[in-house]
């Protein structure tokens, strides 16, 4: 949720795959996200770290080995031949254990009260595309670019409903253990 709001605020498209794939099949799961990468051009990937028994940095790091020999730390942009466009692996975990090509989401989470400075001359507004959805396969890897929906149109078609929700000021509770919005 909090990536959905981010993505509308800053003006990103966001492309998203069904993390219950790697469950099913993790083979399966893999070329969908290579397929991902590569179809939707993306700059920043974000993923979780793990979930129902799937690590899913391993699944990516199969995919971008280079994330194993990457660091940040050395102040050079991340490149990987594969996935040329590809500059900010992101995952949600807490540490940086053996996540050297990684950067944890709470980093990029900065209250900076300057974001108006980086989008000067660009105006988000119900017409600033936000959500990309791929076309998929029988077997839930992507194949093409589908549709990708204006902030309004997402709001209007209820695609993401806490999202909209939200927005409209409306009760919705949110499945989870103890959360309600």
């Amino acid at each position: 949720m909090v990536l959905q709001f981010a993505c509308s605020k800053a003006g990103f498209k966001f492309y998203h795959l069904d993390p219950t794939l790697a469950t099913k099949d993790a083979e399966k799961a893999k070329m969908a996200l290579s397929e991902a990468l590569n179809l939707s051009k993306a700059n920043i990937l974000v993923s979780q770290e793990g979930a129902d028994d799937v690590n899913y940095i391993n699944l990516v790091e199969d995919i971008i080995p280079d994330l194993d020999l990457f660091d940040f730390s050395t102040g050079m942009p991340f490149v990987c031949p594969q996935f040329p466009h590809l500059r900010f692996p992101i995952h949600t975990g807490f540490d940086q254990d053996q996540k050297w090509g990684w950067l944890p989401l709470k980093h990029m989470l900065v209250p900076s009260e300057n974001l108006d400075e980086y989008l000067e001359g660009f105006e988000i507004s119900g017409n600033t595309p936000l959500l990309g959805q791929f076309t998929l396969g029988s077997d839930g890897v992507p194949t093409g670019l589908g549709k990708t929906l204006t902030n309004d149109e997402v709001i209007q078609e209820n695609t993401w409903p806490t999202f909209s929700a939200i927005l409209k000021k409306e009760f919705h509770e949110v499945d989870g253990v103890g959360v309600v919005w």
